[in-house]
């Protein structure tokens, strides 16, 4: 139910706080499925959850996850809201720094200035 997923959220982001960044993006994982389930696997209730996944594996020192996860949200919330959105420019700002920490300054550069756009 999109409540129980309300309140993972939330308790994963106390966990967050902290540090037990692990325990977050356990409960992230179990928020996704109710959130597919529930609006859909294209649904930006989803692509949120998606990108607080991301976030979650930038925490954990996993980039290349950090990555896929946040590549998946962006197509979903520009297919949702368009290229504008700022929505899309703080996804795109997050996964400029995956890219950064994957040792890609130049990705990191252009989609940050996309960002900015």
């Amino acid at each position: 139910h999109p409540e129980v997923a309300k309140t993972w959220t939330c308790l994963g982001n106390g966990h967050a706080s902290l540090g037990a960044y692990r325990q977050k993006k356990d409960l992230l994982e179990r928020v996704l499925i109710i959130k597919e389930k529930h609006f859909g696997k294209e649904h930006p209730e989803a692509a949120v959850t998606l990108y607080n996944l991301g976030i979650a594996h930038g925490n954990l020192g996993d980039y290349s996850k950090q990555k896929d996860f946040l590549e998946r949200a962006l197509k979903m919330m520009e297919q949702h809201y368009g290229k504008d959105h700022p929505e899309v420019a703080r996804i795109l700002t997050e996964l400029g720094t995956a890219h950064e920490n994957l040792g890609d300054d130049r990705q990191n550069k252009n989609l940050l200035e996309r960002a900015l756009r």
